[in-house]
């Protein structure tokens, strides 16, 4: 059965008000972490319980960031507003990602938008199994698109006086030094979200190697009855993970990868220093279950280091995701003489791609369906794959592994620049 919307107006209007579980990770450092960064956000979980909040999000909807955690979201959110957006909090709940455009709050002095994403968290442990299809949570995230509404409206004010004074020179350079002025602001948008990701980046690493650490310490202490608590370390290290892919492919998709091409050049990169990195961002106890295989003794690569290790690191965690448990994935380093290239294979025992799936498989959103595949994103991952061997003039394919799996093959041409 799955879980209901916990933004659905019509599921009642009076909620009990509940603490946060004691199995959340950090709220409050979290959101002080976020605070900052200009990304206003809130996560709540399946029973429609506030987790966190920042206080961006909270002056957006009129709220004391300090009587916020631990109340229902009926509680808090306005009546009409719910009704509103009512599908886009319902599909979030039942584990799809939406997004809308959210005009200015009644209580705000100047007109003002935010682009909405709402982001379901699926469970994906085998001990989360048994609770049905829908989302146990959803993380609804801000980000300020007052600029771009407003510069989309003013081109295309000019646009309509153009097409009707086309012999007016001095429109024309108007609007075109307005088209020159959107693409540096695009350029800036584009800046600040790279710093962005850093700032966020730099401390969920950090707190994914504090998690690791505190889990290696439990274990070398031997003592009795900590198997929970690892447990739970565990499980929140895999929401950081996500947190980092997500944002990851997110800004490639927006980006890097929109930039149409211009992600920067190739350079000369150390290929077993670029495998280490990208195993290192798989979470800790699934790395045990790759399998490096080097048929190569190149050291040095053409490549864009960047984009090579996202690639490879999504390739491997949809490896991971899909195949059974207790099976282990292979990562395979190898060259090709004809035409000059490097091989890189990424190769699980899981139950493949369904027919139906393969025409789309690359495309922005596509996602598969049936067990494993409950996991939180928007289907960017293989976009992000095919995009970036399309910037490095290379080929991915979807192969069998016989007798059941995936391989994933990605062909990268070397020598180009000579």
């Amino acid at each position: 059965m799955s879980t209901p919307s916990p933004a659905s107006p019509d599921s009642g209007a009076s909620r009990p008000e509940a603490p946060p579980p004691d199995n959340w990770f950090m709220p409050g450092q979290l959101a002080r972490l976020f605070a900052p960064t200009g990304v206003d956000l809130a996560f709540w979980g399946a029973d429609g319980i506030v987790r966190m909040a920042t206080p961006g999000w909270c002056a957006w909807f009129g709220l004391d960031p300090a009587n916020v955690v631990g109340r229902h979201l009926h509680t808090l959110l306005d009546a009409d507003y719910l009704q509103q957006w009512q599908t886009a909090f319902n599909a979030a709940a039942h584990g799809e990602a939406t997004h809308y455009m959210d005009h200015q709050a009644p209580w705000q002095s100047q007109a003002a938008w935010r682009q909405v994403h709402l982001s379901p968290r699926l469970p994906h442990f085998a001990h989360a199994a048994s609770t049905g299809h829908g989302a146990d949570g959803v993380l609804m995230t801000m980000t300020d698109a007052t600029l771009a509404h407003v510069q989309q409206q003013q081109i295309a004010q000019l646009q309509q006086q153009s097409a009707a004074q086309m012999g007016d020179a001095a429109e024309l350079a108007r609007l075109r030094a307005l088209l020159d002025w959107r693409t540096a602001m695009l350029t800036e948008h584009s800046e600040m979200l790279h710093l962005l990701s850093h700032e966020i980046r730099q401390p969920l690493n950090n707190a994914s190697a504090a998690i690791q650490a505190t889990t290696r310490a439990i274990v070398a202490l031997q003592l009795p009855d900590t198997d929970p608590a690892s447990k739970a370390l565990v499980r929140a290290e895999h929401v950081l993970q996500q947190v980092i892919g997500t944002l990851d492919n997110t800004l490639a998709a927006g980006t890097i990868l929109a930039a149409g091409g211009r992600a920067g050049a190739s350079s000369d990169t150390d290929l077993p220093t670029l495998i280490d990195l990208v195993l290192h961002d798989v979470a800790a106890d699934q790395r045990t279950r790759i399998h490096l295989l080097w048929e190569t003794d190149t050291r040095t690569v053409q490549l864009h280091p960047a984009l090579m290790r996202l690639t490879i690191r999504n390739l491997l965690n949809n490896a991971l995701a899909y195949a059974p448990e207790a099976t282990g994935v292979t990562l395979r380093i190898a060259e090709s003489e004809d035409p000059l290239a490097l091989v890189i294979e990424v190769a699980d025992c899981g139950p493949g791609i369904a027919d139906e799936l393969r025409p789309r498989l690359f495309e922005k959103g596509s996602r598969g369906h049936g067990p494993g595949r409950n996991r939180t994103g928007a289907g960017l991952g293989l976009f992000i794959v095919r995009s970036v061997m399309q910037l490095h003039q290379g080929t991915v394919e979807a192969l069998p592994n016989e007798p059941h799996g995936t391989i994933m093959r990605l062909v990268i041409p070397q020598g180009l620049a000579d």
